[in-house]
């Protein structure tokens, strides 16, 4: 084997990528706006930086796990319907 790069052919699964990435943006989109909000509402009440991190992680986990589960619902029902028709 000579050194250097090796490419792997790999068969990509186009579906789980698009919504891999729709999930990214939309992410992305809501959590920039939301860390500034957050942030700025615990600067009013504490300058301690663990207890600002720990608010952002709570509030960002929950906010992902809810934005998660309505694409992985958008896109499934998505799939649903393009197999019925």
């Amino acid at each position: 084997m000579t050194a250097g790069v090796v490419f792997v052919m790999i068969k990509l699964d186009k579906p789980a990528l698009k919504e891999s990435v729709a999930d990214t943006f939309v992410g992305t989109a809501i959590n920039l706006p939301l860390v500034w909000v957050v942030l700025s509402l615990c600067l009013m009440f504490t300058q301690n930086a663990l207890i600002i991190s720990l608010a952002q992680a709570g509030v960002l986990t929950v906010v992902a796990i809810i934005r998660r589960y309505c694409t992985r619902m958008w896109f499934k029902n998505k799939e649903e319907t393009n197999v019925t028709n």
